[in-house]
Formats: C-alpha cells, sequence, structure tokens
C-alpha cells in the first residue's frame, strides 16, 4: 500500500501561501476550460433544519489525481462554539487508484474561494484601453 499525506488545517496554512493559490486556481480553471480536467455532477443533500452537505468531485489530469471534496455545513455551529464548515478532501492516483492525501477541505476551501471570486470579477471587468 502506498503512503498516504494527511495535513491538517494548520499544516495546510503553513504550507500554502496566496500567489501559489492564485496561481493554482488559475491553472485548474484552464484545465478545465480546455478539457483535461473532468468535474462531475455535485451531490447535494439538506439534512433538515440549517444544515446541508455537498460532494464535489473530479480529475485533474495534469496532475494525475482524481479525487472529492466533501463539505458539512451546520449553521447552529456557530451557536455551539463550533465552525459552521467541516470537510475533507480525498485524493487518488489516476495511475493506480490508490490513494494519495487526505486534507482538511475547510483550510482549503477558504484558500481557494477568494482566488476564485476575484478571478470570475475580473474576467468581467472591461479591459483598460
Amino acid at each position: 500500500m502506498t503512503q498516504v499525506t494527511m495535513l491538517s488545517a494548520s499544516q495546510i496554512s503553513h504550507l500554502l501561501d496566496m500567489p501559489a493559490v492564485i496561481d493554482a486556481v488559475a491553472d485548474a480553471y484552464k484545465e478545465k476550460a480546455n478539457h483535461p480536467a473532468t468535474l462531475w455532477p455535485m451531490v447535494y443533500e439538506q439534512l433538515g433544519g440549517e444544515a446541508d452537505m455537498d460532494i464535489r468531485s473530479g480529475v485533474l489530469a495534469s496532475k494525475h489525481v482524481f479525487g472529492s471534496k466533501l463539505l458539512a455545513w451546520f449553521g447552529e455551529n456557530a451557536k455551539r462554539g463550533l465552525p459552521e464548515l467541516n470537510g475533507l478532501v480525498n485524493l487518488y492516483s489516476s495511475d493506480t487508484g490508490e490513494p494519495v492525501a487526505v486534507l482538511n477541505a475547510t483550510a482549503l476551501t477558504g484558500f481557494r474561494t477568494g482566488p476564485s471570486l476575484a478571478a470570475s470579477w475580473l474576467t468581467r471587468m472591461p479591459r483598460p484601453c
């Protein structure tokens, strides 16, 4: 069995920096546009009350990985002193199917969402003359 890397939120925050994340997000969007990356249909389920979960998954061909991100949102958790969003990312080798990594999805989502939103808005802005 291969070694599986496990990264906590703390480890992710120490390993990632925003310029690298912005570059990685831009590369992923380019791959999706050019079709070497594929997103599979999202699974979403309302869990009752202020709670839901979703699973997003796909293949990133250039990195030879596929995987899934499961996020659970519990809106009442803030009142309990708990995070509202929790989840894991599971990555697998697209060459062998073996697990590669388990990552804290909450930390990754926090890093990814800002650059994704910025890129989305910047692409809609008029170009200077």
